[in-house]
């Protein structure tokens, strides 16, 4: 992919139509260069309602640099992106299945995309949906926008050519960009051009770190699973000395015996893959009904396929022979005249085999502190998350997202009618108690906005920017929200009189602090000149709009649609009746206005709001799971290892406790011989947690990766751990006979 980079702001930029070509026709190292936008449209026909749908403009040879083809009809043609060539669509398949019910007469039919007719020549096969979620694809024609060199809109990818390394290419756009600058100051001054991976910008590359993480937790708990069996391998391997010595020294070969060991140990592994698939199945199932009717990214795929199963099996086998590995040796070594002589005590009782316990449960611990770091992480983000104020009640409110197509609205006089007669309409229907509209909703982000406070000198070359929102005069109202100074928008504002800005307490704070922002003068540029002085008539609370740092409150102004309409929008109902039971009436109402119009995200403000919290309550969720699993299991496999080595000291406990230890000394020594390999285990996964957490720092909301309480939650929580683990043991070493202890063999 190639980006435009202001080398003096460090400002990436898309390409302009222009410089694209430019560079197509120059270009040497890349096989093929294409250029592509993303945007959304409305699709309408007589098959069903009007639906709104992704949609990207692109070359016409955007799909041979990628070397995808139709699996129906066919691919662009160099003259379909041509100026006054036909109109043409390409649709993807799952809407051809869903919209279309497969139809084979879909190639050639006609249909309306923002209101120009397009003729469908191709369906995509299944899962091609490049570059990211795709529904539609349309030829990218230059009309004069597209022409501006200016106008940097395009995404630039392509194809490195044989032999062509990413350097090589990196060093030619440069100077390509170079030579551009030199060609075109006014528009290309300071701008070089930037060759990246694809994947380092599309898809879940931000968040990719996480997935890391998460796959690291996989293996986390399957190792502290595995070091419990290799434990209670080694524990049956004691047991089970006297046995082997007696059919090595009949005749059997320690080949065949350690096959049947190791069989014994797949086996065992098998068994419970099996165990864990049906696991697997009932809690994805439990996790689907827990998510509701939450969106769910497109990422998320809540299914087990054949590949699931094939890394399942793969895994239960080789851990079984892996971890089973290592007692079946020893075992089979075992040296058959003193096994014979000890009763079989020989293997776990030894030195080496009690070193080796002691090592796992030093992993088992460092591995659970980690887990138990990311799920503190996870659950301390989540709870600042959703304990934070929004700043808006978003109980009982209705959104429907639109998008006023060009070609039949072309001016902001005729957004601002279609606009307040949806508004008029909308108001008017039982159930609404108020009704208003947001270029943005609460974490969804806002319009960057040049702007200029009055009696304030600026840098001409980098005027200050500034987040914003054009709003309805009822929008905060609809949402409940009270000015902490001044007013709110009325119906006058934008219409009559002095034109007015509502900030918030951030942007007062920052640019006015310790004065008075009411009556305060800003203005925001209109390209290319700035607008008329705005006057601040209120001050009200923060909104959280941020979608990345969701806990960030940044300034904001507010601006009304009457002065700065907008073609797309999102609707905002107050209801008295659940929100969503007015999704049809919303939607005869729009279509009354134009029958064409696709309604897109039409939901309550809560489901909304749910799903961009998603991210951060998914993996917690999935975090919590991995964490309790692993501290359960390791302070099973610490219970087991305690619980081995009493049964194989009750004689030691015995002689201690006839000549003079009290319970307690006896507890103290069970609990001692427990901490010795817990202590440096969890200093070990302290260390690694620091690590590893920063592989969450992407989806961290409000919390430090290395945050002091986590971590002394953790080892609380281990402590505990611990403690329950070797409890029953020191109990049941506590209750030794000496006289039955000294007569055990």
């Amino acid at each position: 992919i190639v980006n435009w980079v202001n080398t003096g702001r460090t400002q990436e930029w898309g390409a302009s139509y222009p410089d694209f070509r430019d560079f197509r026709t120059q270009v040497k190292s890349l096989a093929g260069l294409a250029a592509y936008q993303f945007t959304t449209v409305n699709l309408s026909d007589h098959s069903a309602l009007p639906e709104r749908y992704y949609c990207v403009q692109m070359s016409a040879n955007g799909f041979s640099v990628v070397q995808q083809k139709p699996m129906l009809g066919r691919d662009f043609r160099v003259e379909d992106d041509r100026p006054g060539a036909a109109a043409v669509m390409i649709i993807a398949y799952h809407v051809w299945r869903d919209r279309y019910a497969q139809d084979p007469a879909i190639l050639g039919r006609t249909v309306r995309v923002n209101e120009v007719p397009r003729v469908v020549i191709g369906v995509m096969p299944p899962g091609r949906r490049f570059p990211e979620e795709t529904d539609l694809w349309i030829p990218l024609v230059p009309d004069a926008t597209l022409e501006r060199r200016n106008t940097r809109g395009l995404m630039v990818f392509g194809s490195l050519g044989d032999g062509v390394s990413l350097e090589s290419a990196r060093a030619e756009f440069r100077a390509l960009a170079e030579g551009l600058a030199a060609q075109y100051p006014d528009t290309n001054k300071d701008l070089t051009a930037e060759v990246r991976p694809i994947m380092e910008i599309t898809g879940l590359y931000n968040v990719k770190p996480v997935f890391f993480a998460l796959f690291a937790a996989v293996g986390f708990v399957l190792l502290i699973a595995c070091a419990d069996v290799a434990n209670m391998l080694l524990a049956r391997a004691g047991e089970r000395s006297r046995e082997v010595s007696i059919r090595v020294a009949i005749g059997a070969g320690r080949v065949p015996i350690l096959r049947q060991l190791l069989l014994e140990s797949v086996v065992l592994s098998i068994a419970g893959g099996v165990l864990g698939w049906l696991v697997a199945v009932a809690g994805l199932h439990w996790f689907d009904r827990g998510m509701g009717s939450t969106a769910r990214p497109v990422w998320l795929h809540l299914t087990l396929d054949q590949n699931a199963l094939l890394y399942l099996a793969a895994i239960s086998i080789g851990t079984g022979i892996l971890f089973g590995l290592a007692p079946a040796l020893r075992l089979a070594k075992t040296d058959v005249n003193a096994a014979l002589k000890d009763g079989g005590a020989g293997v776990s009782g030894c030195k080496f085999g009690r070193r080796l316990s002691n090592l796992l449960v030093t992993c088992q611990m460092a591995l659970c502190v980690v887990l138990l770091a990311g799920a503190g992480l996870m659950i301390r983000s989540a709870v600042k998350l959703y304990s934070a104020p929004i700043g808006v009640n978003i109980t009982k409110v209705l959104i429907v997202r639109i998008h006023l197509p060009e070609k039949k609205y072309a001016t902001p006089e005729s957004w601002k009618e279609f606009y307040d007669n949806l508004n008029k309409r909308l108001r008017a229907l039982p159930g609404v108690e108020s009704a208003s509209m947001a270029s943005a909703l609460p974490f969804g982000g806002w319009t960057t906005f040049t702007f200029e406070l009055e009696g304030r000198k600026s840098d001409e070359a980098q005027p200050p920017e500034t987040g914003g929102l054009v709003v309805g005069n009822n929008y905060f109202q609809a949402m409940q929200v009270e000015p902490q100074r001044g007013r709110v928008f009325t119906d006058s504002d934008g219409v009559a009189g002095t034109p007015v800005v509502i900030v918030n307490q951030s942007f007062a704070e920052k640019y006015w602090p310790g004065e008075e922002a009411l009556g305060k003068r800003l203005r925001v540029r209109e390209d290319p000149i700035f607008g008329p002085w705005l006057t601040v008539e209120g001050v009200v609370p923060d909104i959280l709009q941020n979608f990345r740092r969701q806990l960030q409150h940044d300034p904001l102004i507010y601006l009304p649609f009457a002065e700065q309409p907008t073609r797309q929008a999102f609707l905002i109902a107050r209801t008295q009746v659940p929100p969503t039971s007015l999704a049809n009436a919303f939607r005869r109402e729009v279509q009354g206005l134009d029958e064409n119009l696709a309604l897109d995200d039409v939901r309550s403000l809560e489901e909304r709001i749910a799903e961009s919290r998603l991210t951060v309550s998914l993996f917690g969720a999935i975090c919590t799971v991995f964490a309790g699993v692993a501290t359960a299991l390791a302070a099973i496999g610490l219970y087991a290892v305690i619980a081995h080595a009493v049964s194989q000291r009750t004689r030691e406990i015995g002689l201690r406790m006839a000549m003079g230890a009290s319970r307690g000394e006896v507890a103290r020594l069970v609990f001692g011989q427990g901490v010795r390999p817990l202590a440096p285990g969890v200093v070990i996964g302290l260390l690694l947690a620091l690590a590893v957490t920063r592989l969450l720092r992407a989806v961290l909301v409000g919390v430090s990766p290395s945050d002091p309480l986590t971590f002394v939650g953790i080892v609380m929580v281990l402590a505990i751990a611990a403690t329950l683990g070797c409890a029953v043991p020191a109990r049941r070493a506590t209750k030794v006979d000496p006289m039955v202890a000294l007569r055990h063999e």
